[in-house]
Parts: C-alpha cells; sequence; structure tokens
C-alpha cells in the first residue's frame, strides 16, 4: 500500500524553523520530497513559492499529529513573540484557522478537526486582542482558492474585534470566533455546483438557487450536532448568522437576536460585500449603512463603520 498524502497550508510553514516531518510538493501528480525532517524552509524559497501561487505543501498521513504539534507551537508563538512581525503573525493565525475549517468541511464528523478549530479560533482572539493593526494583517491576505475559507477567518477576526471592543464576556467572544470560522460548514452538505453561489450577489440568485443557498445554516447545524460536544451558542451562531432583525433574514426569519449572533450577522454581510463579492470596503459599509438598515441595530452598524475606520480598513 503507497503512502497517503494530506495537504498543509503553505503559510503554516515558519521560515527557519525547523521541521518535525517530511515536506513534499506535488508536481505532475507525484509527490516530490522538498525538506526533510529536521531541515528549515528559507524565507526567500517561500517566498518565491507564494509569489508562484503554491498554496500547499503535503505530509505523509502518519506524519498528521506531529505537524498540529508544530502547528500548536507556531500558534503559541504568533500570540506571545512581540518580535514576530504582524504580518508573519497574520498569516500563520489565518493559515491554521483556514487548515482547520477545511479539515471541518471534509471530515465533518471528525472532534479532532473541531478541537483544531477551537485552537485556531482561540489563536485569532489572542493575536486581536489589544493588537488593532493584526485585523488591517489580517485582511490583507487574499485567498488564491476557496474565498469562502478567506471570509470565514475575517468575519471571525472582525466579529472578534467588535465584541473585545464592546466589553463582552470570553464565554461570548470565544463562541463568536468558533461561530464566524464554522459559520459556512453547511457547504460540505451542499452539491459542489451550488458551493459557487457563496461568491455570487444574492439578487442574481435564480428561485432554486436562492432555495438552496437559505438552507446551509440549518445544513451547519447539523453538520456540528453529530459532534455532540459543540457548544449551544456556537450552534446558535451557525444557525442565525444569515438572521435580520426585520425578520428578513433566513432560514427561519426570526425578529430576535442575542448580540452575538447580530455582531457575527453583521460582520458576515460585510464581508460577503468585501471578501466574496470582492468590493470595496469604503463602498461596503456604505452599502450595509443603506441597505441593512433596519436589519441591524443603527448602533452596531456605527460602530463597525468606526472600527474599520480606527483600524485602518477603511
Amino acid at each position: 500500500m503507497g503512502v497517503e498524502y494530506s495537504p498543509i497550508r503553505v503559510s503554516t510553514i515558519k521560515p527557519q524553523k525547523k521541521l518535525t516531518f517530511d515536506l513534499h510538493i506535488r508536481f505532475k501528480e507525484q509527490f516530490l520530497l522538498y525538506l526533510k525532517v529536521g531541515e528549515a524552509v528559507d524565507r526567500d524559497k517561500l517566498k518565491k513559492l507564494k509569489k508562484q501561487k503554491v498554496a500547499r505543501f503535503f505530509i505523509d498521513s502518519n506524519d498528521e499529529e506531529k505537524y498540529q504539534h508544530y502547528l500548536d507551537d507556531l500558534l503559541d508563538a504568533a500570540v506571545t513573540d512581540k518580535n514576530m512581525a504582524a504580518s508573519d503573525r497574520a498569516d500563520i493565525v489565518s493559515g491554521a484557522a483556514k487548515n482547520a475549517v477545511e479539515e471541518m468541511r471534509e471530515n465533518p464528523s471528525s472532534k479532532k478537526a473541531y478541537k483544531a478549530t477551537e485552537k485556531a479560533s482561540k489563536g485569532i482572539i489572542d493575536v486581536v486582542k489589544n493588537n488593532p493593526e493584526m485585523l488591517k494583517e489580517l485582511f490583507k491576505i487574499k485567498s488564491e482558492e476557496d474565498v469562502t475559507l478567506q471570509t470565514a477567518v475575517n468575519t471571525s477576526s472582525l466579529a472578534v474585534r467588535m465584541a473585545q471592543l464592546k466589553g463582552m464576556s470570553e464565554e461570548e467572544i470565544e463562541a463568536i470566533s468558533t461561530g464566524g470560522l464554522l459559520r459556512d460548514v453547511g457547504i460540505t452538505k451542499m452539491d459542489k455546483k451550488y458551493q459557487e453561489l457563496f461568491s455570487k450577489p444574492l439578487e442574481t440568485f435564480t428561485n432554486i438557487e436562492l432555495k438552496i443557498y437559505k438552507t446551509h445554516p440549518q445544513l451547519g447545524v447539523k453538520v456540528l450536532e453529530e459532534l455532540e460536544t459543540v457548544p449551544q451558542e456556537v450552534l446558535s451562531i451557525v444557525h442565525t448568522h444569515e438572521e435580520k432583525l426585520s425578520g428578513m433574514g433566513f432560514p427561519r426569519g426570526i425578529k430576535k437576536l442575542s448580540p452575538s449572533e447580530e455582531i457575527v450577522s453583521l460582520c458576515s454581510s460585510y464581508d460577503r460585500l468585501v471578501t466574496c463579492l470582492d468590493g470595496d470596503p469604503k463602498e461596503a459599509i456604505k452599502t450595509i449603512g443603506i441597505d441593512e438598515l433596519g436589519n441591524y441595530n443603527l448602533d452596531n452598524i456605527t460602530f463597525l463603520k468606526k472600527m474599520l475606520k480606527d483600524d485602518g480598513l477603511i
């Protein structure tokens, strides 16, 4: 039986840090050894790979636990090492979060994947806290592949920053961070042709497309409920991230949202315009201020706009 390989994100490999596993690249359907255990990636070579839009390395599937320990060490360093460049810290946290969310989508019944998501969400909380420049660094990262992974990180980090500035509790912020990352996990239960809807304007959907798109929050809840360990607060955020205070949201058309649910829904609506639809950030917040008035509390829309301005995003 041949070796099975697992993909990992290039952004989760740090230059000059010794590897605890062999690293491979894929070339013409073959996996070639790139670096051996104990070696470290050269910074210039890593930059070159990123310029060439190489997004993934590969590791032996048997080394997944070693990689997770390596990643945990990097996340800890991103939080505690104040000498690490802000861009490097953002790369590590974003890469770890995307890795975890992608693993959750591919293996939704994996408790290990969910734990990795919780670890990544904690990384977002810790690097964003008291570091206003981190939000800007996280938003500089552009996805070369699946835009839904990038918007997961952006929505989570935006909502976390907003919740922190509002003085919400640690428990609320943890649920916001994890719920923001996993809000679209229901995509895994949708036919691939409908997954493209996440990067299209809602007004261009056919009736069938809109009906199918509106199922993704409930599908996400079903995926997470199967784990039996996901906190109710996270499930609620996933379930309500498309709901509006006007009752014009979905899937249930409810008119009441908790503060956590409203923050994630608002940040999700904003980032859909910016990340999924490639909109201008300034125009996006203007659109939110006009089109979403009545869907969210005006105080929260105003708060988000000020936060984006203060943190240099608009």
